[in-house]
């Protein structure tokens, strides 16, 4: 028997929120705890007002699809920062009860970590195109002639020819763009969470194939296989039960950021493919950007409708599990409970979001379909 745990890259995250002030150890947090938590929140709100404004009093047509998507990631993510600094609760419970439990041999024990551990490298490398991303565009005002902004944010004081403005406005800009990373590390942690989903679905597979089978050499009677194999059994009907409770409890959490995604995602795919293919960019570093947005956007589709069209084949896949299992020479009333389990795994579990748009890949083919018809309408209007 081995005891899975939150690995340490994502402990690490939950003890660098805490450092930070943007979580609290306590049941409540201090008061200069919420304190903080409060004008993080209202100061991401005005970093969402300055885009939105920016992109309507944009001179050209092409600065103000470029600075709308943006915008429009902008809200995303302020509602991840929103979940992140007030649903604390909530997404601690998710983890230890998700991401903590027990596997029975070491084989599934050894597939366990070997898909966590693939998982968390790609976590790096999204880590290193963000902080890239972000250094990027903070470094960008210094590399021409004059100094200007990535973005045309709105602004009170007149950056554009003020020196005061202008290092005012950078500030306001690069603190923005590093509160967008605990946002963007929320994101991990979802689809941390979504992987050992479908993960402790193949894992418990893996376990119904071999209900009632013994290591070793050991004799015993067939009266005590059939009773083994039949704790097996019932050992594997609960721990079905309860993933799905988990899965379920999950998918409402996280089911009306998922339908906001959805509706904002052909969108910006748009915007950003709009920008790269009639290359609105003056330099190599806006270009950078662009490429980096169009990547963001569609790894956060695919993510998320990956790993729920994961545990959708994962479910399915059980009730074959439960065939390939040495039901044959089991007792009759143990062959009843094997009929009722396997037609109740014959339900695959469908990720459902907002109750009607399933969390599949063909969702994102059916998203990124719906970018390109955007796609084709702004070229025409453009010509």
């Amino acid at each position: 028997m081995h005891s899975t745990r939150i690995h340490k890259v994502i402990d690490q995250m939950i003890s660098f929120y805490r450092r930070i002030g943007l979580w609290h150890g306590e049941d409540r947090p201090t008061v200069r705890q919420f304190g903080r938590k409060s004008f993080y929140s209202i100061y991401y709100v005005f970093f969402v007002f300055s885009l939105s404004i920016g992109a309507i009093t944009s001179e050209t047509v092409d600065e103000s699809i470029f600075i709308a998507e943006v915008s429009i990631i902008a809200t995303v993510l302020f509602t991840k920062v929103w979940m992140l600094l007030w649903k604390q609760k909530q997404i601690m419970g998710l983890l230890n009860r998700i991401c903590v439990f027990s596997i029975r041999n070491d084989e599934e024990f050894a597939f366990f970590n070997a898909k966590v551990e693939k998982f968390i490298k790609f976590v790096i490398a999204f880590t290193c195109a963000t902080i890239a991303g972000v250094s990027g565009c903070s470094v960008f005002p210094f590399l021409g002639n004059e100094k200007s902004l990535i973005l045309d944010i709105a602004f009170p004081l007149d950056w554009k020819n003020s020196e005061i403005g202008f290092w005012m406005a950078y500030i306001f800009f690069v603190i923005s763009l590093v509160a967008t990373m605990p946002a963007m590390a929320f994101s991990i942690l979802i689809w941390y969470l979504l992987l050992h989903c479908t993960t402790r679905y193949k894992v418990l597979g893996m376990e119904i194939v071999k209900m009632g089978r013994i290591t070793g050499k050991a004799k015993m009677t067939e009266k005590k296989r059939q009773a083994i194999f039949y704790q097996d059994l019932l050992a594997s009907i609960e721990a079905h039960l309860h993933l799905r409770g988990l899965i379920d409890e999950l998918e409402s959490f996280l089911s009306n950021l998922f339908l906001l995604q959805f509706a904002t995602s052909g969108l910006c795919i748009c915007g950003s493919i709009y920008c790269l293919a009639f290359d609105i960019s003056d330099n190599f570093v806006e270009r950078i950007v662009h490429v980096y947005t169009l990547f963001y956007n569609i790894a956060e589709l695919f993510m998320i409708t990956y790993f729920g069209n994961e545990i959708l084949i994962s479910s399915r896949r059980l009730s074959y599990s439960l065939f390939e299992s040495e039901w044959i020479g089991q007792a009759h009333s143990t062959k009843k409970c094997i009929i009722i389990f396997g037609e109740y795994l014959k339900q695959s579990h469908k990720l459902l979001i907002g109750k009607l748009y399933p969390l599949t890949l063909e969702t994102f083919t059916r998203i990124l379909k719906s970018s390109y018809s955007l796609l084709n309408i702004l070229t025409n209007f453009k010509e």
